[in-house]
């Protein structure tokens, strides 16, 4: 009976973490392509006299050109994690692109606030 529920258990952990994954490797996958752009135009991030040496301005760009690797880095390795059944890890990859993310946030809320919305702070 106990190796039932065990079972039951693995399983729905199993499928759980599927779940998750293919909809993380979902949405983070279509979000590359609105992130093209903005990469392409990022080195105009630069024209302002002085914003080359500014931090927030710098961990945007970076940000924002490591987007689409981080993504494919980290749907690979969820998915291979998650063949291996180390499903926490799995996880945990799937999610890189929301650390990412949340960069690229704290890099603008910073410039809007500190910097009064100057890319030269």
């Amino acid at each position: 009976m106990s190796e039932k529920v065990a079972n039951s258990t693995a399983l729905n952990k199993r499928n759980n973490t599927k779940i998750y994954l293919i909809v993380a490797s979902i949405i983070f996958g279509i979000l590359i392509l609105p992130s093209l752009p903005m990469i392409i135009m990022s080195p105009m991030m630069f024209d302002s006299p002085g914003s080359e040496n500014s931090i927030p301005t710098i961990t945007l760009v970076i940000s924002l050109v490591a987007y689409p690797f981080v993504t494919v880095f980290s749907i690979v390795v969820s998915w291979i994690a998650f063949v291996k059944r180390r499903h926490l890890f799995a996880i945990i990859a799937a999610s890189l692109p929301v650390l990412n993310i949340l960069i690229g946030i704290a890099a603008i809320v910073y410039m809007a606030v500190v910097c009064d919305g100057n890319l030269d702070c």
